[in-house]
């Protein structure tokens, strides 16, 4: 009997260990075979997925290593993103999608003996405890929903090659690197007349960055010249639409956002270039005319202040003369402007030029904001060389700054602020902008 028991007991232990074997490893496949085909449908409809299987016989989508890049003088990577054009330049192993922005969106010195860590640069792009950091990161809505970390390569560099990278950091917002720069080609479609820095400096703290003819050469960090941000798509994210030409730009957001877009007031097309609490502020989508002809004016007969009470100025014919000829005058909020300076007086640190406010229904663009339409040039900004200084900042072509005295007649590009809950109408493109009811 004694036997008998033993036994029994030795089969019910055996069959328990087998059923809960069977339960384990069963529930572990099953985990595992759900997830692959979670996978699966999330590549079928990837828009790496996608951009690789469009460009399997692209001579111009090469495989590098374990990653693809677009190569030379390729013109359908385009993406649209938070209402930014940008150029797609590498697909990771783990599908991971790497672009750039397809013009600067502003233009700042790096800082002088300044890693990329330490820069101007960064602290623009990237926000921290700093007021003034993260400009662009800030305006991005929904930047956590669509990005991830960008690996980004931090080596000191004295030659352009594509030897492999020692020092790795994820980085949110960054720069375009010198080994990246190497594996697409000297003469890309990186090539559009900006001058744009790399992220990359060399043994003797000079900045890599990419001249208006496609020359790389290096920089003190006191140049200022265009930033071309680079950001990283999370892998797999879903492909909503478009074929990836300049005409029609590969779509990964469900619906269009604020910044960036464009707004209908009256008879005038304005693009928002910072949202606020409560607020969006809009810079006209061209230059001020009146009687159907472009309007020149100079800055002010006394000093950078943007004064307006100031007869004769640039700050009193727009919150007078020109607010006036608005019909939809009443909408427009007085809002503060910075209205600092901005060059070696002050290290080149932008958060002079933006730290300093003064009250206005009706401004101009400052150095350190994002600055979205490439066409526009010879245009004052609210930015002296100097506080109160008789030299302004203007912006050239390609968004590039250049100071000159304050008597010049330059083009007018004014800045607005309105209440963003009265926008119930369109979607904010081009073609069909927001507008009020």
């Amino acid at each position: 009997m004694k036997k008998i028991s033993i036994q029994k007991i030795f089969c019910f232990v055996s069959i328990l260990f087998i059923a809960s074997c069977c339960i384990f490893y069963g529930t572990r496949f099953i985990k595992l075979y759900l997830a692959n085909e979670k996978r699966g449908a999330e590549a079928k409809n990837s828009l790496a997925e996608k951009i690789q299987k469009n460009n399997k016989e692209n001579k111009n989508f090469k495989q590098i290593n374990d990653d693809y890049y677009f190569i030379n003088n390729e013109e359908n990577n385009y993406l649209e993103y938070s209402n930014i054009l940008w150029r797609i330049f590498k697909i990771t192993k783990d599908n991971k999608i790497l672009a750039i922005s397809d013009s600067s969106l502003t233009s700042l010195a790096y800082g002088q003996d300044k890693t990329f860590n330490e820069s101007y640069v960064k602290m623009w792009l990237n926000a921290s405890e700093k007021e003034y950091s993260g400009v662009l990161e800030t305006s991005l809505q929904n930047y956590q929903t669509y990005l991830t970390e960008t690996n980004t390569c931090l080596d000191k560099v004295d030659t352009i090659d594509n030897k492999e990278c020692e020092k790795y950091e994820g980085i949110p917002i960054t720069l375009f690197d010198t080994h990246d720069y190497a594996n697409i080609g000297k003469e890309s479609y990186l090539i559009n007349g900006d001058n744009f820095y790399l992220v990359n400096s060399t043994s003797d703290n000079k900045i890599w960055y990419i001249s208006s003819e496609g020359k790389i050469t290096t920089s003190l960090g006191t140049d200022i010249i265009g930033v071309r941000p680079v950001i990283t798509l999370k892998a797999n994210y879903d492909y909503r639409a478009g074929s990836g030409s300049k005409e029609d730009p590969y779509i990964i957001e469900d619906e269009k956002q604020l910044f960036g877009s464009y707004v209908k007031l009256g008879n005038d097309i304005w693009r928002v270039y910072q949202v606020n609490n409560d607020e969006i502020k809009l810079v006209l989508n061209d230059y001020l005319k009146v009687n159907d002809k472009y309007l020149t004016y100079s800055y002010s007969s006394s000093n950078s202040l943007f004064n307006t009470q100031d007869k004769g100025s640039i700050a009193y014919y727009l919150n007078n003369t020109f607010l006036n000829s608005l019909s939809y005058k009443k909408i427009i909020k007085d809002s503060k402007w910075s209205n600092g300076y901005y060059g070696s007086t002050a290290n080149y640190d932008y958060e002079e030029a933006l730290k300093t406010k003064v009250n206005a229904k009706v401004a101009l663009l400052s150095i350190g904001d994002v600055i979205l339409n490439k066409d526009l040039k010879d245009f004052y900004t609210t930015t002296g060389s100097a506080l109160k200084g008789t030299m302004i900042y203007t912006i050239k072509e390609n968004k590039k700054p250049v100071t000159k005295y304050m008597n010049s007649e330059l083009n007018v590009v004014p800045t607005i602020s309105i209440d963003k809950t009265i926008l119930t109408k369109g979607n904010g493109t081009l073609e069909s902008p927001f507008e009020m009811e």
